[in-house]
């Protein structure tokens, strides 16, 4: 039985806290992410209470 050392495979993440600049970038996509879907949302509930009403 050959005695291998464990590294990460190509496969597998690799879990490192990130910088506070990838962690500023993540939260600035995130919140433009947040803000389209919820403009979609927005239009489409418009769209049904105009047309009910």
């Amino acid at each position: 039985m050959r005695n291998e050392e464990k590294e990460p495979s190509t496969e597998e993440e690799v879990c490192k806290p990130l910088t506070d600049e990838e962690f500023k970038e993540y939260q600035e996509k995130d919140a433009r992410t947040t803000k389209k879907v919820m403009g979609v949302f927005s239009a489409v509930w418009d769209a049904i209470t105009t047309f009910f009403n």
